[in-house]
C-alpha cells in the first residue's frame, strides 16, 4: 500500500490477463519465492513490512492499479507490485486483488510518455 492509496478501499479482483504492465520488472527472486509460499499458506516472515492482521491468510496485499476508460472500455495499468504479480504468476493464480486508482489522460501521459498515445488517441 502506498501513501497515495492508504485511504482508498476500492479493491477488486482482476484477471491477471487484464493488467497492462508497461515496465519490465527487476525482481528479487528470494522475495518472490517467499510471496509464493505465503500464497500457499506459509506465514510471512516477521521482518515483512506489512501488518499481518490486515492481510487474510494465503493472500498478499492488493496491487495499486491505475485505471482509465476510453470508449467505455477500462484499461488497467500496473506500474508497481511486480513481486506480487510474479508470485501470482508462479503460484498459477488467475486472479489478483487490485486497489483501483482512477487516472486522467494527463496522468497516463506522465507515466507512459509517448506510448500513452496508443491508449489515448482516437481511432
Amino acid at each position: 500500500m502506498t501513501i497515495h492509496t492508504s485511504d482508498n478501499n476500492r479493491i477488486v479482483e482482476l484477471d491477471m490477463s487484464e493488467l497492462i504492465r508497461p515496465i519490465p520488472p527487476v525482481l528479487d527472486m528470494e522475495k518472490v519465492n517467499s510471496m509464493v509460499e505465503t500464497l500457499g499458506g506459509k506465514v510471512p516472515p516477521a521482518s515483512c513490512s506489512m501488518d499481518l492482521k490486515d492481510v487474510p491468510e494465503n493472500e498478499l496485499p492488493p496491487v495499486d492499479v491505475l485505471t482509465f476508460k476510453k470508449g467505455g472500455k477500462p484499461y488497467y495499468f500496473a506500474f508497481g507490485g511486480c513481486h506480487r504479480l510474479r508470485a501470482h504468476d508462479m503460484a498459477k493464480k488467475q486472479k489478483i486483488k487490485c486497489k483501483l486508482v482512477n487516472c486522467s489522460p494527463n496522468t497516463l501521459r506522465l507515466y507512459l510518455g509517448a506510448s500513452a498515445s496508443k491508449f489515448l488517441d482516437e481511432e
